[in-house]
Protein backbone atom coordinates (compact mmCIF):
# COMPACT_ATOMS: atom_id res chain seq x y z
CA UNK A 1 0.00 0.00 0.00
CA UNK A 2 3.09 2.32 0.62
CA UNK A 3 3.98 1.52 -3.06
CA UNK A 4 0.85 2.19 -4.00
CA UNK A 5 0.06 5.20 -2.63
CA UNK A 6 4.02 6.40 -3.29
CA UNK A 7 3.25 5.65 -7.53
CA UNK A 8 -0.46 7.33 -6.81
CA UNK A 9 1.27 10.99 -5.40
CA UNK A 10 3.87 11.32 -8.34
CA UNK A 11 1.11 9.99 -10.99
CA UNK A 12 -1.70 12.49 -9.70
CA UNK A 13 1.09 15.56 -9.24
CA UNK A 14 2.33 14.99 -13.35
CA UNK A 15 -1.31 14.74 -14.28
CA UNK A 16 -1.76 18.39 -12.24
CA UNK A 17 0.30 20.47 -13.43
CA UNK A 18 0.02 18.64 -17.25
CA UNK A 19 -3.78 19.42 -17.10
CA UNK A 20 -3.20 22.78 -15.80
CA UNK A 21 -1.12 23.77 -18.42
CA UNK A 22 -2.66 22.53 -21.28
CA UNK A 23 -6.40 23.59 -20.64
CA UNK A 24 -4.41 27.03 -19.94
CA UNK A 25 -3.28 26.78 -23.64
CA UNK A 26 -6.85 25.09 -25.02
CA UNK A 27 -8.78 28.23 -23.12
CA UNK A 28 -6.09 31.06 -24.57
CA UNK A 29 -6.94 29.93 -27.99
CA UNK A 30 -10.28 29.32 -27.53
CA UNK A 31 -10.06 33.01 -26.41
CA UNK A 32 -8.23 34.37 -29.11
CA UNK A 33 -10.55 32.29 -31.73
CA UNK A 34 -13.99 33.96 -30.74
CA UNK A 35 -11.94 37.91 -30.55
CA UNK A 36 -12.98 37.81 -34.50
CA UNK A 37 -16.58 37.56 -33.69
CA UNK A 38 -16.17 40.19 -30.96
CA UNK A 39 -19.46 43.13 -31.68
CA UNK A 40 -20.76 40.94 -34.25
CA UNK A 41 -24.71 41.22 -33.04
CA UNK A 42 -24.59 41.26 -29.72
CA UNK A 43 -21.67 38.98 -28.94
CA UNK A 44 -19.55 41.57 -26.63
CA UNK A 45 -16.70 40.73 -24.77
CA UNK A 46 -18.67 40.34 -21.66
CA UNK A 47 -20.32 37.35 -24.07
CA UNK A 48 -16.90 35.89 -24.90
CA UNK A 49 -15.65 35.90 -21.74
CA UNK A 50 -19.13 34.19 -20.48
CA UNK A 51 -18.81 31.17 -23.58
CA UNK A 52 -15.00 30.98 -22.23
CA UNK A 53 -15.86 30.15 -18.94
CA UNK A 54 -18.57 27.91 -19.51
CA UNK A 55 -16.32 26.15 -21.63
CA UNK A 56 -13.78 25.21 -18.90
CA UNK A 57 -15.26 21.54 -18.17
CA UNK A 58 -15.50 20.81 -22.00
CA UNK A 59 -11.73 22.19 -22.24
CA UNK A 60 -10.41 19.86 -18.78
CA UNK A 61 -12.31 17.11 -20.28
CA UNK A 62 -11.00 17.37 -24.22
CA UNK A 63 -7.64 17.65 -22.47
CA UNK A 64 -7.39 15.28 -19.62
CA UNK A 65 -6.21 12.34 -21.50
CA UNK A 66 -3.36 13.57 -22.79
CA UNK A 67 -2.71 15.27 -19.46
CA UNK A 68 -2.94 11.32 -18.15
CA UNK A 69 -0.85 10.92 -20.82
CA UNK A 70 2.00 13.82 -20.65
CA UNK A 71 1.94 14.06 -16.71
CA UNK A 72 2.72 10.32 -16.31
CA UNK A 73 5.83 10.40 -18.79
CA UNK A 74 6.94 13.75 -16.96
CA UNK A 75 6.74 12.71 -13.11
CA UNK A 76 6.91 8.12 -13.61
CA UNK A 77 9.62 9.43 -16.64
CA UNK A 78 11.59 11.19 -13.41
CA UNK A 79 11.48 8.45 -11.72
CA UNK A 80 12.91 6.10 -13.76
CA UNK A 81 15.50 8.79 -14.53
CA UNK A 82 16.41 8.42 -10.84
CA UNK A 83 16.62 4.86 -10.84
CA UNK A 84 13.96 4.61 -8.71
CA UNK A 85 12.06 1.59 -10.30
CA UNK A 86 15.51 -0.32 -10.20
CA UNK A 87 15.57 0.22 -6.44
CA UNK A 88 11.94 -1.21 -6.55
CA UNK A 89 13.02 -4.36 -8.42
CA UNK A 90 16.02 -4.55 -6.39
CA UNK A 91 13.25 -4.91 -3.88
CA UNK A 92 11.65 -7.87 -5.44
CA UNK A 93 9.19 -5.61 -7.39
CA UNK A 94 8.29 -6.63 -11.03
CA UNK A 95 8.44 -4.29 -13.84
CA UNK A 96 5.18 -6.05 -14.50
CA UNK A 97 4.02 -5.34 -11.09
CA UNK A 98 4.75 -1.68 -10.96
CA UNK A 99 2.91 -1.42 -14.50
CA UNK A 100 -0.18 -2.66 -13.24
CA UNK A 101 -0.73 -0.74 -10.37
CA UNK A 102 -0.13 2.29 -12.11
CA UNK A 103 -2.02 1.33 -14.94
CA UNK A 104 -5.14 0.42 -12.67
CA UNK A 105 -4.61 3.81 -10.68
CA UNK A 106 -4.96 5.82 -13.77
CA UNK A 107 -8.35 3.45 -14.66
CA UNK A 108 -9.67 4.31 -11.40
CA UNK A 109 -9.00 8.33 -11.44
CA UNK A 110 -10.59 8.11 -15.15
CA UNK A 111 -13.47 6.32 -14.43
CA UNK A 112 -14.19 9.01 -10.86
CA UNK A 113 -13.10 11.80 -13.43
CA UNK A 114 -15.50 10.93 -16.56
CA UNK A 115 -18.13 9.89 -14.26
CA UNK A 116 -18.37 13.44 -12.84
CA UNK A 117 -17.89 15.06 -15.70
CA UNK A 118 -21.05 13.24 -17.78
CA UNK A 119 -23.16 15.51 -15.66
CA UNK A 120 -21.10 19.04 -15.56
CA UNK A 121 -19.45 19.08 -19.42
CA UNK A 122 -23.11 18.83 -20.98
CA UNK A 123 -24.25 21.27 -18.47
CA UNK A 124 -22.51 24.01 -18.82
CA UNK A 125 -21.31 23.22 -22.47
CA UNK A 126 -25.37 23.37 -23.74
CA UNK A 127 -25.14 26.85 -21.87
CA UNK A 128 -22.19 28.01 -23.41
CA UNK A 129 -23.09 27.20 -26.79
CA UNK A 130 -26.82 28.88 -26.29
CA UNK A 131 -25.35 32.12 -24.67
CA UNK A 132 -22.66 32.20 -28.43
CA UNK A 133 -25.51 31.02 -30.71
CA UNK A 134 -28.11 33.93 -29.32
CA UNK A 135 -25.63 36.22 -29.01
CA UNK A 136 -24.59 35.83 -32.77
CA UNK A 137 -28.29 35.63 -34.00
CA UNK A 138 -26.68 32.13 -35.41
CA UNK A 139 -28.81 28.98 -36.37
CA UNK A 140 -27.97 26.17 -34.33
CA UNK A 141 -28.25 24.40 -37.16
CA UNK A 142 -28.52 25.32 -41.21
CA UNK A 143 -28.43 22.95 -44.34
CA UNK A 144 -29.47 24.50 -47.73
CA UNK A 145 -31.99 21.56 -48.01
CA UNK A 146 -33.47 21.33 -45.10
CA UNK A 147 -32.77 18.79 -42.07
CA UNK A 148 -35.20 16.32 -42.74
CA UNK A 149 -37.32 14.17 -39.13
CA UNK A 150 -39.75 10.97 -38.75
CA UNK A 151 -41.97 11.75 -36.05
CA UNK A 152 -44.68 8.55 -36.42
CA UNK A 153 -46.39 9.15 -39.05
CA UNK A 154 -44.97 12.39 -40.32
CA UNK A 155 -42.11 13.53 -42.54
CA UNK A 156 -40.73 16.83 -41.58
CA UNK A 157 -38.40 19.26 -43.36
CA UNK A 158 -36.82 22.10 -41.18
CA UNK A 159 -35.28 24.44 -43.19
CA UNK A 160 -33.63 26.39 -39.94
CA UNK A 161 -32.97 25.62 -36.48
CA UNK A 162 -32.05 28.34 -34.26
CA UNK A 163 -31.19 28.38 -30.19
CA UNK A 164 -34.29 28.65 -27.55
CA UNK A 165 -36.37 25.93 -29.44
CA UNK A 166 -37.16 28.25 -32.74
CA UNK A 167 -37.88 26.72 -35.79
CA UNK A 168 -38.15 28.35 -39.70
CA UNK A 169 -39.34 27.15 -42.77
CA UNK A 170 -40.82 23.86 -41.71
CA UNK A 171 -43.07 21.76 -44.35
CA UNK A 172 -44.92 18.60 -42.66
CA UNK A 173 -45.68 16.01 -44.83
CA UNK A 174 -48.59 13.56 -42.69
CA UNK A 175 -49.35 10.03 -43.64
CA UNK A 176 -52.00 7.40 -42.69
CA UNK A 177 -51.79 3.39 -42.04
CA UNK A 178 -51.43 2.66 -45.72
CA UNK A 179 -48.44 4.98 -45.96
CA UNK A 180 -50.58 7.03 -48.50
CA UNK A 181 -49.89 10.58 -47.96
CA UNK A 182 -53.36 12.59 -46.07
CA UNK A 183 -51.99 16.49 -45.91
CA UNK A 184 -48.94 18.86 -46.20
CA UNK A 185 -48.53 21.71 -43.95
CA UNK A 186 -46.42 24.94 -44.58
CA UNK A 187 -45.26 26.64 -41.79
CA UNK A 188 -43.19 29.93 -41.56
CA UNK A 189 -41.63 29.47 -38.35
CA UNK A 190 -42.67 27.77 -34.47
CA UNK A 191 -41.60 28.71 -30.97
CA UNK A 192 -41.47 25.68 -28.04
CA UNK A 193 -42.75 27.08 -24.77
CA UNK A 194 -44.64 25.85 -21.80
CA UNK A 195 -44.93 22.05 -23.33
CA UNK A 196 -46.37 22.84 -26.93
CA UNK A 197 -45.75 24.69 -29.75
CA UNK A 198 -46.82 27.66 -31.09
CA UNK A 199 -46.92 27.92 -35.15
CA UNK A 200 -47.00 31.16 -37.09
CA UNK A 201 -48.33 31.86 -40.58
CA UNK A 202 -49.46 28.21 -41.60
CA UNK A 203 -51.04 26.89 -44.86
CA UNK A 204 -52.57 23.11 -44.43
CA UNK A 205 -53.26 21.58 -47.41
CA UNK A 206 -56.19 18.02 -47.15
CA UNK A 207 -54.60 16.03 -50.08
CA UNK A 208 -57.67 13.36 -48.84
CA UNK A 209 -60.22 15.25 -49.54
CA UNK A 210 -62.53 15.90 -52.24
CA UNK A 211 -62.20 18.68 -53.58
CA UNK A 212 -58.78 19.10 -52.10
CA UNK A 213 -59.05 22.07 -49.31
CA UNK A 214 -56.67 24.60 -47.75
CA UNK A 215 -56.53 25.81 -44.36
CA UNK A 216 -55.06 29.17 -43.44
CA UNK A 217 -53.93 30.16 -40.08
CA UNK A 218 -52.13 33.15 -38.62
CA UNK A 219 -51.73 31.46 -35.25
CA UNK A 220 -52.46 28.04 -33.98
CA UNK A 221 -51.27 25.86 -30.87
CA UNK A 222 -50.25 22.41 -30.91
CA UNK A 223 -48.15 19.54 -29.13
CA UNK A 224 -47.92 16.90 -32.06
CA UNK A 225 -45.49 18.69 -34.37
CA UNK A 226 -42.24 17.15 -33.69
CA UNK A 227 -41.01 15.52 -30.43
CA UNK A 228 -38.39 18.58 -28.64
CA UNK A 229 -36.06 15.45 -28.00
CA UNK A 230 -36.23 14.56 -31.85
CA UNK A 231 -34.49 17.83 -32.45
CA UNK A 232 -32.17 17.86 -29.48
CA UNK A 233 -30.83 14.58 -31.51
CA UNK A 234 -29.95 16.53 -34.61
CA UNK A 235 -28.63 19.48 -33.06
CA UNK A 236 -26.55 18.65 -30.01
CA UNK A 237 -23.54 18.10 -30.22
CA UNK A 238 -22.17 14.78 -28.67
CA UNK A 239 -20.13 16.93 -25.70
CA UNK A 240 -23.44 18.00 -24.68
CA UNK A 241 -25.43 14.93 -24.60
CA UNK A 242 -24.66 12.97 -21.17
CA UNK A 243 -24.92 9.01 -20.72
CA UNK A 244 -28.61 8.97 -19.71
CA UNK A 245 -29.62 11.97 -23.11
CA UNK A 246 -27.84 9.26 -24.74
CA UNK A 247 -29.85 6.33 -23.83
CA UNK A 248 -33.31 8.49 -24.26
CA UNK A 249 -31.87 9.06 -27.73
CA UNK A 250 -31.54 5.37 -28.62
CA UNK A 251 -35.09 4.75 -27.33
CA UNK A 252 -36.72 7.16 -29.09
CA UNK A 253 -35.18 6.29 -32.55
CA UNK A 254 -35.99 2.81 -31.91
CA UNK A 255 -39.49 3.34 -30.96
CA UNK A 256 -39.80 5.62 -34.21
CA UNK A 257 -37.78 2.65 -36.49
CA UNK A 258 -34.93 5.33 -37.16
CA UNK A 259 -30.92 3.92 -37.61
CA UNK A 260 -29.37 4.63 -34.15
CA UNK A 261 -26.00 3.97 -34.87
CA UNK A 262 -24.21 7.01 -34.41
CA UNK A 263 -25.93 7.40 -31.25
CA UNK A 264 -25.21 4.05 -30.29
CA UNK A 265 -21.37 4.59 -31.10
CA UNK A 266 -21.14 8.24 -28.73
CA UNK A 267 -22.89 5.77 -26.14
CA UNK A 268 -20.45 3.07 -26.07
CA UNK A 269 -17.29 5.60 -27.37
CA UNK A 270 -18.28 7.49 -23.54
CA UNK A 271 -18.71 4.09 -21.57
CA UNK A 272 -15.45 3.28 -22.46
CA UNK A 273 -13.27 7.00 -22.17
CA UNK A 274 -11.72 5.59 -19.05
CA UNK A 275 -10.54 2.14 -20.82
CA UNK A 276 -9.14 4.27 -23.78
CA UNK A 277 -7.21 6.71 -21.66
CA UNK A 278 -5.52 3.75 -19.55
CA UNK A 279 -4.49 1.97 -23.28
CA UNK A 280 -3.23 4.97 -24.43
CA UNK A 281 -0.71 5.32 -21.45
CA UNK A 282 -0.19 2.03 -21.68
CA UNK A 283 1.51 2.74 -25.14
CA UNK A 284 3.30 5.07 -23.72
CA UNK A 285 4.95 2.99 -20.85
CA UNK A 286 8.21 0.87 -22.50
CA UNK A 287 9.07 4.96 -23.30
CA UNK A 288 9.07 5.37 -19.40
CA UNK A 289 10.47 1.80 -18.20
CA UNK A 290 12.62 0.76 -20.78
CA UNK A 291 15.58 1.90 -23.43
CA UNK A 292 14.24 5.51 -23.14
CA UNK A 293 14.39 5.96 -19.69
CA UNK A 294 16.85 8.35 -19.50
CA UNK A 295 15.66 10.51 -22.06
CA UNK A 296 15.33 14.10 -21.05
CA UNK A 297 11.22 15.83 -20.33
CA UNK A 298 11.66 17.74 -23.85
CA UNK A 299 11.78 14.23 -25.45
CA UNK A 300 9.17 12.89 -23.58
CA UNK A 301 6.83 15.26 -24.09
CA UNK A 302 7.36 15.21 -27.51
CA UNK A 303 6.52 11.55 -27.87
CA UNK A 304 3.68 11.67 -25.18
CA UNK A 305 2.50 14.27 -27.97
CA UNK A 306 2.96 11.84 -31.22
CA UNK A 307 1.41 8.79 -29.27
CA UNK A 308 -1.98 10.91 -28.07
CA UNK A 309 -2.38 12.77 -31.47
CA UNK A 310 -1.65 8.89 -33.17
CA UNK A 311 -4.20 7.60 -30.95
CA UNK A 312 -7.01 10.39 -31.60
CA UNK A 313 -6.38 10.21 -34.62
CA UNK A 314 -6.79 6.36 -35.32
CA UNK A 315 -9.57 6.07 -32.67
CA UNK A 316 -11.59 8.76 -34.22
CA UNK A 317 -11.42 7.29 -37.83
CA UNK A 318 -11.69 3.43 -37.53
CA UNK A 319 -15.08 3.84 -35.48
CA UNK A 320 -16.79 5.85 -38.54
CA UNK A 321 -15.26 3.56 -40.89
CA UNK A 322 -16.87 1.19 -38.48
CA UNK A 323 -20.34 2.34 -39.37
CA UNK A 324 -20.02 2.59 -42.86
CA UNK A 325 -19.37 -0.37 -43.56
CA UNK A 326 -22.10 -1.45 -40.73
CA UNK A 327 -19.95 -3.05 -37.95
CA UNK A 328 -21.84 -3.50 -34.39
CA UNK A 329 -21.43 -0.18 -32.40
CA UNK A 330 -19.60 -1.96 -29.20
CA UNK A 331 -17.14 -3.81 -31.63
CA UNK A 332 -16.95 -0.31 -33.63
CA UNK A 333 -15.78 1.40 -29.93
CA UNK A 334 -13.63 -1.49 -29.13
CA UNK A 335 -11.99 -2.46 -32.33
CA UNK A 336 -9.26 0.33 -31.69
CA UNK A 337 -9.10 -0.15 -28.51
CA UNK A 338 -7.96 -3.93 -29.25
CA UNK A 339 -5.12 -3.10 -32.28
CA UNK A 340 -3.48 -0.02 -29.84
CA UNK A 341 -3.61 -3.03 -26.48
CA UNK A 342 -2.10 -5.51 -28.76
CA UNK A 343 0.69 -2.98 -30.04
CA UNK A 344 1.56 -2.40 -26.38
CA UNK A 345 1.81 -5.63 -25.70
CA UNK A 346 4.14 -5.61 -28.54
CA UNK A 347 6.00 -2.78 -27.51
CA UNK A 348 6.42 -4.07 -23.52
CA UNK A 349 7.73 -7.75 -24.79
CA UNK A 350 9.92 -6.67 -27.17
CA UNK A 351 11.14 -3.45 -26.47
CA UNK A 352 10.44 -2.87 -22.75
CA UNK A 353 12.20 -6.16 -21.35
CA UNK A 354 15.41 -5.90 -23.97
CA UNK A 355 15.65 -2.02 -22.26
CA UNK A 356 15.84 -3.96 -18.68
CA UNK A 357 18.11 -6.40 -19.43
Amino acid sequence: MILFFYLLNRFLLGLMISLVVLVSIEVFFSFTAELKYLDVGNYDFITIVKYIILSIPRSIEIMFPYAVLIGALLSLGAMAADMEFVAMQASGISVKKILTIVLLQVFIVSSVFYIITDSIVPKYSSKAEKKRNIALNKQAMYQKNGVWFKNKSSFIKIQEIYPQEIIKGITVYEYNSNNKINSVSYISSAKYSNNQWELFDVLKINLSSIPISKLRYDKIYTKDLIDIDLLSIKTNKSYSLSLSDISRNIDYLETNKLDTSIQEKIFWEKILKPLSTTIMLFLAMPFIFGKMRNTNASKRIVIGLFIGISFFIISSILPNMGIIIGLNPLVNALFPLLIFSGLGLYLYNYQLESGLR
